[in-house]
Order: C-alpha cells, then structure tokens, then sequence
C-alpha cells in the first residue's frame, strides 16, 4: 500500500508542478490580460488499483491563443483569411494600434495578425514523457523490492 501513497503523492505533485508551469508559461507570454485564463486553471485525479487518470481544465480562450485563432477563424478554413493578408490589413488600417470593445471600456491591439502563442503542449508533452519515465522507475524498483523479499523468504523457509 505504501507504492500506491506514493505514486498518488507523485501524482499530485506533478498535477501541481505542470499547472504551476502554465500559469508561469502564460505570465511570460503576457497572455494575461483579464486574468480568466489565469485563474481558469484546475485538476482533478481519479485513480483505481490498476490506474489513474489526471484531468487538467483550463478556459476554452487557452486553446485559441495557442493555436493564434479566435474571431474570424472558421473551422475547416484552409487558411486562407483575407484579413491576414499585408494589403488587406493596411487598407483597412488593421496594420495599426487600435481601440478594440466597448466605447467605456476594451483595450488596444498591437496592430499585428495574431501570431499562435503556444503555452502547453510541448511543456505537456514533455512532462508526460518525463512522468512515463519517473513511473516506470517506480514501478521497477516495487518490482524489485517484491522479487528480493520473495527470494529472503525463500532462503529463510529453505534453512530452517
């Protein structure tokens, strides 16, 4: 019982330590302009004798920035936008600073197409990789530690 409190610990140090890398992957990028998806961010580990699922949930807003879409991208769209053409942009003076939202409040664009922001994927992916590797150490070394008590208990039976 003692591997399974462990590997749950593991679990949730690593559920903790990937969601600690995001939120300070999104500061770096500067993807906190509100602060929703920030603050989105939340995990939940169900686990079984035999396995474990980690279920990590973020603000939908997350996957537009990484992938650099949101208004005006339509699924299916080749990529073909019109308005991330350079000509389109400056006759339609796209290409500068502008106010964007509610004439009380919004914020100013930078004037550049929108560029993907990656913020999780590769940090995810490698430290999928890394927990795959962590556990199969783990479950090594169990392995080990049962196989030599087996044999201690064999040699033990075998001199009495």
């Amino acid at each position: 019982m003692a591997e399974v409190e462990d590997i749950s610990k593991y679990y949730e140090a690593w559920t903790r330590t990937q969601l600690d890398i995001w939120r300070e992957k999104i500061e770096r990028m500067r993807i906190v302009r509100t602060g929703a998806l920030h603050e989105s961010f939340a995990s939940h580990i169900a686990q079984s004798e035999m396995s474990a699922t980690i279920t990590m949930r973020f603000a939908q807003y997350g996957i537009y920035q990484a992938l650099g879409t949101g208004r005006g991208y339509t699924p299916g769209n080749p990529g073909d936008l019109e308005f991330l053409d350079k000509d389109y942009r400056q006759t339609h003076g796209l290409d500068k600073p502008r106010k964007v939202g509610p004439a009380w409040g919004g914020y100013k664009t930078s004037g550049k197409p929108r560029k993907a922001r990656d913020w999780y994927s590769k940090k995810l992916y490698m430290s999928v990789m890394a927990m795959a590797e962590d556990l199969a150490r783990i479950g090594a070394e169990n392995a080990a530690h049962v196989v030599c008590e087996q044999l201690s208990d064999v040699r033990s039976a075998a001199h009495k």
